[in-house]
């Protein structure tokens, strides 16, 4: 029996719309092509209106994703920031396979890698390895959370420049995801703040009523992070042993993060914070 996250009832209903689906076949296409096509190669290739493939290409070239030369196109360079950050957020989570062994193996449950999108001011979970017991937590690799509600995002929250951190508390829709979601500015700034001092952050039901989450920071050689190291359990037994699972998290996280080049640099957590906890 997996507990899983619940699926957006818009993407559930219309999981691959036409527009999207062209972009990408689109972006596909011109990077096949490094010198650029015209658009009367691109609209026979995608099978479209030459009207819908021309918005397509002002919009992505108003984006930087398409770059226009007279009546060449080609990707622009948000299509190689974007391509970057892909290969980036892969290689990290083939790095990360073994510690997240480590993690279910110490906590025995699901264990997560979750990593940061600023932009988009979410998280997406990149590696998934769920946990070997009958009744477990499961959720789809690819999956995105707002950063607020969930435990890698508080602690993702914890680790970013306190100006961006900042705009964000200041500005993001703090829509609740369950009764238990915390929306109110003040409490949820002072969670992100004891997740940063005692080196986890937590939530019990916030995102799924029935699921616990414990993360931990992954600092790169230069001190940034970018991720989280997440072990998450149906709510009953998060709750019973949540000192141990968010000791596997932060075990984890702290070998990635020495596995980066970052040297340990995790605090215990004190009697006053487990206590608050």
């Amino acid at each position: 029996m997996d507990i899983r996250e619940p699926i957006d009832d818009e993407s559930r209903a219309d999981p691959a719309p036409m527009a999207l689906s062209r972009v990408l076949t689109l972006l596909r296409l011109l990077a096949a092509e490094p010198a650029g096509l015209p658009l009367a190669r691109l609209h026979p290739m995608l099978g479209a209106p030459k009207t819908s493939v021309h918005a397509l290409l002002r919009g992505l070239v108003g984006e930087g994703y398409v770059q226009r030369d007279g009546v060449m196109y080609r990707l622009g360079p948000q299509s190689f920031v974007l391509g970057a950050a892909l290969v980036s957020a892969r290689s990290l989570a083939t790095i990360a396979m073994p510690f997240l062994h480590e993690a279910r193996e110490n906590s025995g449950e699901t264990a997560v890698l979750a990593v940061i999108d600023r932009s988009a001011r979410v998280l997406t979970y990149v590696a998934v390895l769920e946990s070997h017991r009958l009744v477990r937590y499961s959720v789809p690799e690819g999956t995105t959370r707002p950063l607020f509600a969930t435990s890698a995002g508080r602690v993702l929250l914890a680790h970013q420049d306190p100006t961006w951190m900042a705009e964000y508390l200041r500005t993001a829709e703090l829509e609740p995801l369950t009764s238990k979601t915390v929306t109110d500015r003040r409490q949820l700034a002072r969670l992100i703040k004891r997740a940063r001092e005692q080196g986890y952050g937590s939530t019990l039901g916030e995102v799924t009523l029935d699921v616990a989450g414990f993360a931990a920071p992954v600092f790169d050689h230069d001190g940034r992070v970018d991720a989280a190291i997440v072990v998450a359990a149906p709510l009953d037994r998060g709750r019973a042993a949540g000192e141990r699972l968010a000791t596997a998290a932060r075990q984890a996280a702290a070998r990635l993060s020495e596995a980066l080049g970052h040297g340990p640099r995790y605090p215990q957590p004190n009697r006053k914070a487990r206590e608050s906890a």
